[in-house]
């Protein structure tokens, strides 16, 4: 015996165009999304390696008393704005005491991407002075 086929039950074009309306959007949407978080992590990678080198380069200095930009030369500044996110630059913006004998750095970035506008993004370390009685609270922008 033999059995037409009717495709009565199966899904229609309109049907198939609706359903491509919705998932083709969303899925456009949540790519979209996870690659612009994979660009907000990778700018908080590069503000760690920032603050690494910074107190590095602090940690080896063997006076910090001077709380300016002398602290800094031009290879350090090279450097570091070298590893600054989005090719911004290394600006360094406050100096004060820490009470503790440590060296407390803390760098910020703003990130502007599509979905999540003007992020402010920092990253603080802390690390004691191989010197005794080096100390110092350092703040720089990434800008």
């Amino acid at each position: 015996m033999r059995t037409k086929h009717s495709w009565r039950n199966g899904l229609g074009l309109s049907q198939i165009m609706a359903t491509l309306l919705i998932v083709v959007p969303t899925l456009a949407f949540i790519v979209t999304f996870l690659l612009e978080y994979w660009a907000l992590m990778q700018a908080d990678y590069r503000l760690k390696l920032v603050a690494n080198y910074t107190s590095d380069y602090l940690s080896s200095q063997s006076d910090l008393s001077s709380r300016s930009d002398a602290i800094f030369d031009n290879s350090f500044t090279n450097v570091a704005s070298g590893l600054c996110p989005g090719g911004t630059s290394f600006i360094p913006k406050t100096y004060g005491d820490n009470m503790k004998d440590e060296i407390s750095v803390t760098i910020n970035y703003t990130y502007d991407g599509t979905y999540m506008k003007n992020k402010t993004i920092s990253t603080t370390m802390q690390t004691y002075s191989l010197l005794k009685d080096q100390n110092i609270t350092f703040s720089a922008n990434c800008e």
